[in-house]
Order: structure tokens, then sequence, then C-alpha cells
């Protein structure tokens, strides 16, 4: 005997592809001749950059470029200098399942970088980082319900997150960037890119989406004298996405990821300092929900014949919120051998985050590197790093008992020269992801009615129960083949669970 569907149904994300890949980066550079001698290196960085990403054939393709970058102290003026050097990478990954409209998710991480230097001008370095990819798709589960007279049902109602929109966009942003204010720009030494939503607002198909673009420069403003300048500019921008199935009402968790940028300088022959021009491209994603009240069906069973109920395993998310929170972390850089006279700049990377649920709720964990330019007592510049671990428990997560899109970035940094030899820190921890309440219930599907083993009657003219305190009514029902709202009626209960001892008149279907 089958249950009816109704029309009854509900969509959840589904994770089609999830798998990492190694990607090595080996660079033998030679400086250009405008670059002088090296005489120390400081820093030597990958940047793996995202250029495309795109599915097709049962193969997802992802290609991009790492830059390699050297920040060192060159051999005449003892100044900081940069040289870098780009290589194209490739990496094809095999999906099963080829979605109609897969949204694509994909993340880089440096693993390690080696630079040794073979001479004065030339370098040979080895490095790799990982390359993240995840495909997403939408799974519709059926809701079953019964309309069969014959077939007693426990329905139960619970909130159900369903997925009425799930969509993907890349889209580019070019700006001009004046720096008339600040000391000219010979050449960049090192640069840094991020982006956060600031507010998104739904309309039916459409989500309009504002950010900020945050460009961070460190560079050098005079070879001769080795003075440096920093930039730390806010970008606002804003993108409509068409977001089918999208409205006013949904709960939309929205996340923005940098794939690639590039940085130039534009000299303009009517102006006296040049400018800066960056063309980044971002991808946004979109999982839109409403929150409805479903009613399904936990146990059956036939009050005529033996029958046997089929179950499924249901999953789905009964609560969706989207989650922006900071936290504050403060450290210290302690130099170990000489004196710090001038700090030139200092930095953070988020290196690692974890997400962990507790008996208290979700919190976040990771590790923080701190980066700091400097020079010491004699004026040569030094690179120092540490490392910080940080938690936070994320309160707005409620009941939630999971976070997806989870990113955490470093959105300022402040420091002050507690000493000659130690630099104090506090340094915004952003957090940004959805939370999100997973769960797992027993359904039934189906129930099995063997019409040929009929439920034969005992001929007693009344049936008498004694029921412990806890136990559960519908099992009584079930167990004696009666019906359950005969059950409550004749005796006059209203609770599904006992709270007492009683004896209970078992009714005759």
């Amino acid at each position: 005997m089958e249950f009816n569907q109704d029309n009854r149904s509900f969509c959840t994300p589904v994770t089609v592809l999830d798998t990492v890949a190694e990607q090595l980066a080996d660079v033998d550079l030679t400086l250009p001749d405008y670059c002088p001698d090296i005489e120390k290196i400081l820093k030597c960085t990958l940047t793996p950059k995202i250029q495309s990403k795109s599915l097709s054939g049962g193969q997802l393709q992802v290609d991009g470029y790492c830059v390699v970058t050297v920040l060192y102290v060159e051999s005449i003026n003892k100044t900081i200098r940069c040289c870098e050097q780009s290589v194209n990478f490739s990496q094809s990954f095999s999906v099963k399942e080829t979605p109609d409209n897969p949204v694509i998710v994909t993340k880089t991480k440096p693993e390690y970088i080696n630079c040794r230097a073979l001479s004065p001008r030339r370098l040979v370095m080895h490095g790799a980082f990982s390359l993240y990819a995840k495909v997403f798709s939408c799974n519709t589960t059926g809701i079953y319900s019964t309309a069969d007279d014959d077939l007693e049902a426990l329905n139960m109602t619970v909130r159900c997150a369903d997925l009425k929109s799930f969509c993907q966009e890349q889209f580019n942003v070019c700006e001009e960037i004046s720096v008339a204010d600040k000391p000219p720009i010979e050449t960049v030494l090192y640069s840094n890119v991020d982006v956060s939503i600031t507010d998104t607002k739904a309309v039916t198909g459409k989500l309009m989406v504002n950010g900020e673009i945050n460009l961070k420069m460190f560079y050098l403003s005079d070879v001769e004298s080795g003075e440096t300048g920093k930039i730390d500019y806010l970008l606002p921008f804003n993108q409509i996405i068409d977001c089918e199935g999208i409205d006013e009402d949904t709960i939309n968790c929205v996340s923005c990821e940098v794939m690639s940028y590039d940085i130039r300088l534009k000299n303009d022959m009517l102006s006296e300092k040049p400018a800066v021009v960056l063309d980044i491209k971002l991808c946004v994603t979109e999982e839109g929900y409403i929150i409805n009240d479903e009613e399904i069906v936990a146990d059956a069973y036939s009050v005529h014949f033996a029958s046997s109920p089929q179950f499924e395993q249901l999953r789905f998310q009964s609560e969706v919120t989207p989650v922006s929170e900071s936290c504050m972390e403060k450290l210290s850089i302690k130099v170990d051998d000489g004196k710090i006279s001038k700090v030139l700049d200092i930095y953070a990377d988020v290196v690692s985050t974890d997400c962990q649920t507790t008996e208290d709720g979700v919190k976040v964990t990771g590790k923080i590197n701190i980066c700091m330019l400097a020079l010491n007592e004699d004026n040569f510049p030094v690179f120092i790093e540490r490392s910080s671990e940080y938690e936070h428990p994320i309160n707005s997560a409620g009941e939630c008992n999971m976070l997806k899109s989870l990113r955490v970035r470093a959105a300022s940094l402040s420091f002050r020269l507690a000493d000659d030899s130690t630099v104090e820190i506090r340094c915004e921890l952003k957090i940004t992801a959805c939370a999100i309440k997973q769960e797992t219930l027993k359904a039934v599907s189906d129930v099995e009615v063997f019409e040929d083993k009929p439920i034969v009657s005992d001929n007693c003219a009344l049936t008498l129960y004694f029921a412990g305190s806890g136990e559960s009514l519908w099992n009584i029902a079930k167990s004696h083949n009666t019906r359950l709202d005969m059950l409550l009626s004749e005796n006059s209960v209203d609770d599904m669970v006992l709270d007492s001892s009683q004896m209970l008149l078992i009714p005759r279907v």
C-alpha cells in the first residue's frame, strides 16, 4: 500500500563533489636588469589566483595562475625591493553526477614555499598550494502522507528550511584609485585585496548586493632613500544578481570570494603622481530559504491486517541563520635579537579556520599569522613572523549545530611599540557564515499490508490495560491494533505520553 506525496516536497543543497588537489609551483627566477643584486631575502610568498572555473561533460575545469614574490634587501642602498614571477596552473576533476545548475566553490591555500639563492641575481623557488573544489546541487525530497482510512498514522510537525534559490555569479570590478595625498609610488612591494558584504536586499528574482573591497598596498616611494608608503583603501561596490526563486521573504545566506586581482600603475602625464588601477574578479554565492512547518508520518500500522511500515532517513535543515560577528585578538611580538627603530608595516593572514560544536553551542577556532616589516637599530630591514591561535563562540547561531560558508578575515589591525623590542598588536577578526541546524528523522515512506493475515479480535467484552508512567499512547494503541483517537477519547486523555500510571480502557475497532 503506497503513501501519497500530495505534491509536498522540500529542497536542500547536496554536495556532488568535495575534493582537494595539490598544485606545485617551481620557479627559476633571474632578476631583471632594473633590479639590483640581492643581499638578504626577507620573505618569499606564493599567491594562487583563480581565473576561471566551469563544469561541462562530467569534468570540472579550474584554471589560474600562481604569483611567486620575493621581498629582499638590495646590496647597494640597503633598501627593500621586490621581484615576482607567475606560473600558470590548470586542474580538472571528474564529477560523476553533473547537475543542471551547479554551484562551484573553489578555495586555495598556500602550503609552503622554499627559496634558495644560487647567486645574487638568481633564485630557485619550490612551493605548493592546495586547490579545494566543491560542487553543489539541489536535492528534492518528497513528503509522504496517507489517505487510507484503514491505516493509523502518527503525524509529526517539523520546521523545515526549504531551499528556494541557489545561484552564483562571477563579475569584475575595475577602479582607478587616486593616490594624490600619498607619497609617489615607484614600485609595489606587496599587496592584498579582501572583500566583504555590507548589505543585501532581495526582490522577486533579483538579489541586490552591496559590499566593500579593501585594498592594502605597501610600496617603495623613493628607490634611492628607501622611503616607503602604504595605501589602505575601501572601495564600495554593488551588483544585481539574477536568482530564480528568491523574493522578499527568503532568508538569504550570501558569500563573496576574491578569485583573482591585478594591480597596475597608471602614469598620467597631467598628474604628478600615478594612479592605481585595481581589476578584481569576484564570485557571489547565494542560498535562499523559506522556513515552513511540514507534517511527516513518523509511524503507521493497519488496524485490520498485519502490516510492516517502510522507513527512510529524512535529512533536513530546521534553522538557517546568517552569521556576521567580530572578535578582537591581542598579542605581542618580541624581537629576540636586536631592537626595533621603526615599524614599516604590519599585516595579518588567517591561515586556518575550523568549526566545533560543543554543549554550549558553536565556536570558531583557528590560527592567524602576524607579519611585521621593520628597521632594526642599524636601520636595516628585518621581517618578523609570529603565529597566534584564536577562539570565538558564535553567539548568533542559537540552536544551530553547523556552520556553512565559514570565512574569517583580518579586518583591521593596530599596534604600538611597548618598548624598543616589543610590539603590541590588536587585530579585529570578522567572521561570516551560514549557521544551520541539521536534523535527521525516521519517516514512513510506505506500509506493506498483508491482507492474507487479518487481525483476529478476541471475544473479550472489555479489555483493560495498566499503563505505567512515561508510556506512549501511540505505542499502546499500536500494540492493541486500535485507533489512537478512540483510545484518547475513551480514556479522556489529552497528552500522548502518560505522566502517571493509570488503568486504560482499550476500545475495539
